[in-house]
């Protein structure tokens, strides 16, 4: 019985492979489908266009230029002025500019209040509010050196026991006090006391797919694997009018055999359909320079008004104004394109 299945099977997957048209329906659509439509939503994520203007020269200015070209989502372009980039933005040659203020390392440093600024174009304010949510992100890191230092400086101080001590040997426990207590809190970043974990109702744990081609080719290789119903269809018809079906029952088989036969030769299809639709989306992803996409750092997402709240050195305010930045009565000039600006801490 097993090799009168495994006789009928292979007749029928001799009929399919000379159909040259059922081909490329169950091998190549699918592909193609899949490759096209992935391609058209996926990408990775686009780059936004931000320009920086850094007037200071400190330690913690450069710290979040250092953050801010790690970050892949956002294309940063340095600039010297802070007119130029707001002329630029105010051209839409891109969605906003950050500026660092001179004294920002200095006021930091003592303590005192302190802002970034961020210029963004208000005709695209949903996607401004991207750029203020990663700068709240970004000055993480300087909020809790500024306060660790201070923080630092006001306990010797207070103490007494560094008055009569060399200057170099006050700034060297500075410096290694400061260096235990960051390494600490990095490893606190690193592995939290407590970790959110997110689940579904089933208590599986979920997680987000990289790109849209992780969801499309499942989609369309499973979709394709459907087609194949009206392929046994359409070949049974046939079989049916050429008589080829009337003979296989005349023969001496099983006519479980004949089941058997025509659905192994179907499950071996889709299963070889499938293979093919996954191959070939890894070639044309390899091709793409796709093959391990990721998305970049998650730094997006504001708070629920878009602004920015927190403190360096001694802390800092919020405002939002309208209108432009170097050019003045830009908000009276018709046709002209204001800027709306936000500061930052």
């Amino acid at each position: 019985m097993i090799r009168n299945a495994l006789a009928v099977a292979w007749k029928d997957l001799q009929v399919l492979f000379k159909d040259r048209g059922q081909l490329a329906v169950l091998f190549l659509m699918p592909v193609m489908f899949a490759s096209i439509i992935g391609s058209a939503f996926g990408g990775g994520t686009p780059e936004i266009a931000v320009y920086l203007v850094n007037q200071d020269t400190g330690p913690y200015s450069a710290r979040v230029v250092e953050i801010l070209h790690g970050i892949d989502a956002l294309r940063i372009e340095e600039l010297n002025t802070v007119e130029q980039a707001d002329q630029r933005v105010a051209d839409g040659e891109a969605l906003a500019a950050i500026v660092i203020p001179a004294d920002f390392s200095q006021k930091v440093d003592a303590y005192e209040q302190t802002k970034i600024q961020v210029i963004v174009d208000p005709t695209q304010q949903q996607y401004g509010s991207i750029v203020t949510g990663v700068m709240n992100d970004v000055v993480t890191p300087v909020i809790y050196q500024g306060e660790i230092q201070y923080g630092i400086r006001a306990v010797m101080d207070e103490s007494g026991a560094f008055d009569k001590a060399d200057p170099q040997v006050r700034s060297a426990v500075e410096a290694q006090t400061m260096g235990v207590i960051m390494t600490q809190l990095q490893e606190m970043f690193e592995n939290p006391l407590i970790a959110v974990r997110g689940e579904d109702l089933e208590g599986v744990e979920t997680q987000s797919l990289d790109s849209a081609h992780d969801y499309t080719v499942p989609s369309y290789a499973v979709m394709f694997a459907f087609f194949i119903v009206g392929t046994i269809a359409a070949t049974i018809l046939t079989e049916k009018e050429e008589g080829t079906f009337r003979r296989l029952l005349a023969s001496p088989i099983h006519r479980g055999s004949i089941i058997a036969g025509k659905m192994l030769t179907y499950m071996l299809v889709v299963g070889l359909q499938v293979l093919v639709v996954f191959g070939g989306e890894c070639l044309f992803r390899r091709a793409a320079g796709e093959l391990a996409p990721g998305i970049a750092a998650g730094h997006a997402g504001a708070g629920a008004d878009g602004h920015v709240a927190g403190y360096v050195g001694g802390g800092v305010g919020q405002d939002t104004q309208p209108g432009g930045c170097g050019r003045p009565g830009d908000r009276h000039r018709p046709g002209s394109r204001g800027r709306r600006h936000h500061s930052h801490p």
